[in-house]
């Protein structure tokens, strides 16, 4: 041990803290936290025998060290937190999926909105005797916190931005939020949306709605976002019975209805326990330098959902050593249930039970089950996780998905990043057999689910690009307008191919159905310029790469999907039709020759020879069949748009 070091490990206080390990040029390159920074650090410095490879290797490059003395465990896990944030120190564990997490808010208005929020405000807790103002939630299986905030009550945090989502668009369905901007009064103000249309608003605009009983419904909301579904339950019910009495049917049947809607959606939580369990199952994997914590949110003895987090340069550690890391970054902005279940023992099981205890505000068990039910919830997060690692390789790929809606939002000006995207195409070759195309991406990731494909019937046989993508659209708005789930929810982005033209039509579209609360966008072709309303030249993606390259693939895969609709259109009628007009060729010829080489295409570019070797076939009947396919050679040529 340098001498230097050893005097200044006398001097290190016997208190709780985070310590900092410095390297050659002063940066830190390793931060922990100990109850005693004293015998931590002599553990580092004066135990090296016992340390594993990566530990060895990183006292072998500390030149030196800091400390920073808290009052208690707690501080020095939530200082630890910060400080690997702030230094992003290289021996360190990272979360390859480190990030804000984003929260619902239900804001301080009139009539309330349901909004996202990214991060968490300042005046998010807000302090009451005692203790902090704070409910735990069970909804989603980030540990819904309820915060008091003076703009308006917050759930979260969510585990992702599709979890988010998919809570929006339940609460949207069950309870009926309204979702536009608009400052509301209680009076009339402007036609209804086609939220309201589609029953998924209860249309406070209209003035029909008083602030009171829309207050009932934010309470409904707020009820089910902490987790308090049954609560929900019994007050539908009561309310139901209520409007029953007073022999007010129509209200008393949207009652039942909504009842009915939050009864099926609390039947798909899956029961793990009879009793009122708050449990967290953590369950890890590593290999190759990288790890996967899973994490089993158990709430009133259901089981929601699976959170998994990526974690790199974990080289050289044990699958304990990173749970022990994984839980001071992770609980020092989660909540902390009653019980945390571990897939691995822990150096000190006790002092973390501590340390949890005091952020929880109540006592706090950390385990390791070894039978029973919790250790079948344990070995299901690990599972979970192994399963998770294999896949590490889709993990870059949303990190840059997440990155190219970020841009987007930038170089579009949005509120916020889309998170459903759609993008419409159309394919003809001069007016016939012309299809649309509507692509769906969730999270900037296809959703193929969710495509839809579409043959012009009102513009066929007209090659007009600009009638064709308006039929498109008018219909796709059409079968939304009328309720049609297959195109629910509307687009937080609409992108069409072509210039300023294709982009008139979607803003003509969207305006003839009233909808004013979706962006538009096109992408050309030929410069791959962006174009949005009210811009007369194309927006400046130079700065954001991912955005651009998110939006051309888009087009590619809408251009795609059309064309291949389109082909198939196109065989099916040569098959149909040019075959079998072909001087000879009967079904049965026909079936053997489709049978032989697959496709139309193929036929068309068989030799006679070829033809002619088909059961069947004869060398006059191939020679009259490659005379009618010429044709079929010189349209393949053509350019489709």
């Amino acid at each position: 041990m340098r001498e230097d070091i050893a005097e200044r490990l006398k001097t290190v206080p016997d208190e709780p803290g985070a310590y900092m390990m410095l390297g050659e040029g002063g940066e830190v390159i390793y931060v922990g936290k100990a109850a005693s920074l004293r015998r931590r650090l002599q553990q580092w410095f004066r135990d090296r025998e016992r340390h594993s490879p990566w530990a060895a290797k990183m006292v072998e490059s500390a030149r030196g060290f800091d400390v920073i003395v808290t009052r208690s465990d707690l501080e020095a896990m939530t200082l630890e937190y910060n400080l690997i944030k702030e230094h992003q120190p290289r021996f360190n564990i990272r979360l390859s999926d480190d990030k804000s997490y984003p929260y619902l808010r239900l804001t301080d208005e009139l009539y309330p909105r349901l909004i996202v929020v990214r991060d968490l405000p300042a005046d998010a807790r807000v302090k009451m005797p005692g203790r902090y103002k704070q409910r735990r939630g069970l909804h989603d299986p980030k540990r819904h916190q309820v915060l008091s905030l003076r703009e308006g009550r917050l759930f979260g945090p969510f585990p992702s931005a599709g979890s988010m989502r998919r809570t929006m668009r339940v609460v949207q369905q069950l309870f009926g939020l309204r979702s536009c901007r608009r400052n509301l009064t209680g009076e009339p103000c402007g036609r209804p949306c086609l939220n309201y249309h589609i029953d998924r608003c209860v249309g406070p605009c209209t003035g029909e709605v008083t602030p009171e009983q829309y207050a009932e419904i934010c309470d409904e909301v707020a009820l089910f976002l902490s987790g308090k579904s049954g609560e929900v339950i019994e007050r539908l019910r009561a309310d139901m019975q209520r409007a029953a009495e007073r022999l007010d049917f129509e209200r008393a049947a949207q009652l039942r209805d909504r009842l009915r809607a939050v009864e099926k959606v609390t039947e798909g939580q899956l029961m793990v326990a009879t009793e009122e369990r708050e449990q967290d199952a953590l369950g890890v994997a590593v290999a190759n330098g990288r790890a996967v914590v899973a994490v089993l949110s158990v709430r009133r003895g259901r089981l929601l959902e699976k959170q998994q987090f990526r974690l790199e340069a974990v080289g050289g550690r044990t699958p304990s050593e990173v749970l022990e890391e994984f839980l001071g970054r992770h609980y020092s902005e989660a909540h902390v249930p009653r019980e945390v279940l571990l897939g691995h023992e822990v150096a000190d099981a006790e002092g973390w039970a501590e340390v949890l205890s005091q952020a929880r505000g109540q006592n706090v068990r950390v385990t390791v089950p070894q039978r029973g039910e919790k250790r079948r919830l344990v070995e299901l997060a690990a599972h979970n996780a192994e399963l998770a690692l294999r896949g590490t390789a889709a993990s870059e790929q949303e990190r840059r998905a997440r990155e190219a809606l970020r841009q987007l939002a930038e170089a579009l000006a949005l509120d916020e990043p889309p998170q459903r995207m759609e993008c419409y195409d159309i394919s003809t070759t001069q007016g016939r057999e012309s299809t649309g195309s509507m692509v769906v991406f969730g999270d900037g990731m296809p959703e193929k689910s969710s495509y839809r494909r579409f043959r012009m019937r009102a513009t066929e046989g007209k090659p007009d690009d600009f009638a064709m993508m308006e039929e498109l659209l008018q219909r796709r708005l059409r079968r939304a307008a009328e309720g049609d789930e297959k195109f629910l929810p509307l687009p937080d982005l609409l992108v069409v191919d072509g210039g300023k033209g294709q982009l008139g039509v979607a803003v003509r579209s969207l305006r003839a159905w009233e909808i004013e609360d979706v962006p538009v966008a096109s992408l050309a072709k030929r410069e791959e310029e962006v174009f949005v309303p009210g811009r007369s030249r194309p927006v400046d993606m130079t700065g954001f790469p991912e955005a651009r390259a998110l939006l051309q693939r888009m087009r590619d895969e809408a251009h795609r999907f059309a064309i291949a609709h389109h082909r198939g259109i196109r065989e099916r009628r040569l098959t149909e039709s040019v075959l079998e007009q072909v001087p000879g060729i009967g079904p049965a010829r026909r079936n053997m020759l489709l049978t032989s080489f697959g496709s139309i295409d193929a036929i068309a570019r068989a030799t006679p020879e070829e033809l002619a070797a088909v059961p069947g076939m004869t060398e006059n009947a191939a020679r009259a069949l490659r005379e009618v396919l010429a044709d079929y050679l010189e349209d393949e040529g053509d350019e489709e748009r």
